[in-house]
């Protein structure tokens, strides 16, 4: 396996993490870990989006707002623009630090679409080199 493909897939794994720790949080049912939750979630589609372009060789700023990410992907592939996540951005950073009320509703959707991100990549990428 090359060095590349490793690299897509240590942040692949790194997304899927995040997205388990999302589940396992969600699986509380309660309104208190939704900045939680949805950080992981923001966290699991940057890796995601970072993973197809560094599959791509594609260069990307180092950054948690997902909106220049999307659109470097939608340069390669115009199924990004499926994707509306310009409210997930806000999850990467200002719910660290910030009291941001999110709903259990919000938190779902954040939940589901990361799950939606993720599997487009992987679906996106060949393992095998």
């Amino acid at each position: 396996m090359n060095e590349k493909l490793e690299k897509v897939i240590v942040l692949l794994n790194k997304a899927d993490k995040d997205y388990v720790a999302s589940e396992i949080l969600l699986e509380t049912d309660n309104d208190y870990n939704c900045d939680v939750i949805c950080f992981h979630c923001q966290q699991c589609i940057e890796k995601s989006l970072k993973a197809f372009l560094m599959y791509h060789d594609t260069d990307f700023p180092k950054t948690h707002d997902l909106m220049p990410l999307l659109r470097l992907c939608f340069g390669i592939d115009s199924y990004f623009k499926n994707f509306n996540l310009s409210k997930f951005s806000n999850f990467g950073v200002e719910v660290r630090y910030d009291e941001i009320h999110i709903t259990i509703d919000e938190t779902r959707k954040a939940f589901e679409t990361s799950k939606i991100v993720m599997d487009y990549v992987k679906d996106c990428i060949k393992f095998e080199s």
